[in-house]
């Protein structure tokens, strides 16, 4: 077990809809992904220092590190700079991540132990989503392609190579499309791909830059996306029409008129949608009105990735942000 660094915070303004829980300084490097656990209670960071912490919200102690080195069938190895992070939706037990190094590796998180390292892509690997009740997970890279695989057997079941730039996040569109995968790419466009015979399905193309964060939501059949051009655009994943843009530099003072939305992820049921940006904040809209519901600052860099989740106890919503200022920051609902 190892300790962490925690960081006293002032109490929340009244009224604020979120208030700052912790402030969690766990590594030596920026932090690019972070995803909450099954039960909510746990979250792995993944940071460019090539290790994963997998931190307890409760106890407030990092309860095991993944790599950087590790011991699996191919012998020793060490993990490179980590991109992302995903728990596996019908393994209990296994946790994937992607790599600067070109691979994409699947630990047992309970044990620490190594299970696969994958070797498909040819250039960094960016992003990575599991199926809600397959063995198939999906990993993005900067070769321009999406592999989808059977993790369980390691094996490469397709290969998406219709991006004519690097891609950065791809994710499965839930159980009412279950053969749906989406992914965005540097080249601006969104594309939904079938991946019984690999065709595109729609190609969503409202952004002018990096399209770099992607999420969906089954409860109100959205897709949302996130872009360096600053924009957040909804997709009704019924006709794949545009429902809503957003441009986040409203939300910003004049010195962050230049915001960038790096990821974005719905709450578990679906009225909140919140973006992580360059400007070092987190923005959380509601999603029945589409009005911005809470400015998270406090980060002192670049917010890439943001994760939810619902108190155990509670059942309040729960919010983790990543950032490249080396610090996760754990927000809460507030009760009024």
């Amino acid at each position: 077990m190892s300790g962490v660094g925690r960081t006293a915070v002032e109490p929340a303004e009244e009224n604020e809809p979120f208030e700052l829980e912790r402030t969690i300084k766990i590594h030596d490097a920026p932090v690019h992904s972070v995803t909450m656990g099954p039960n909510s209670d746990m979250v792995a960071t993944a940071s460019w220092d090539a290790s994963i912490k997998l931190y307890n919200l409760f106890t407030e102690e990092v309860v095991r590190t993944l790599g950087p080195y590790s011991e699996g069938d191919a012998g020793d190895h060490k993990m490179g700079g980590l991109y992302a992070a995903a728990f596996a939706k019908t393994n209990p037990d296994i946790l994937g991540c992607t790599s600067c190094d070109k691979c994409v590796y699947l630990w047992n998180y309970q044990s620490g132990e190594l299970v696969k390292r994958l070797t498909g892509h040819t250039d960094e690997v960016n992003g990575i989503d599991f199926h809600s009740s397959q063995q198939v997970m999906c990993t993005a890279s900067d070769d321009c392609k999406v592999i989808i695989w059977d993790y369980q057997e390691g094996l490469t079941l397709r290969t998406l190579n219709q991006h004519k730039k690097a891609v950065y996040g791809a994710t499965f569109l839930g159980q009412e499309n279950q053969y749906f995968v989406a992914t965005c790419c540097f080249d601006t466009m969104t594309r939904i791909f079938d991946m019984r015979d690999k065709t595109v399905v729609a190609t969503l193309g409202t952004h002018t830059d990096d399209v770099i964060g992607i999420d969906y939501a089954s409860n109100k059949m959205c897709l949302a996306t996130g872009s360096d051009d600053g924009m957040i655009c909804l997709w009704d994943a019924r006709t794949w029409k545009l429902q809503r843009q957003i441009n986040t530099k409203l939300a910003q003072s004049a010195e962050d008129s230049e915001n960038e939305v790096k990821r974005v992820a719905f709450s578990p049921d679906g009225t909140c949608l919140a973006a992580a940006c360059s400007s070092g904040r987190v923005l959380v809209y509601d999603m029945n009105n589409y009005d911005l519901k809470a400015d998270l600052g406090d980060h002192t860099d670049c917010v890439f990735d943001v994760t939810w989740g619902a108190c155990p106890t509670t059942k309040t919503k729960i919010l983790v942000s990543a950032s490249h200022d080396h610090t996760c920051k754990y927000w809460r609902e507030s009760s009024f």
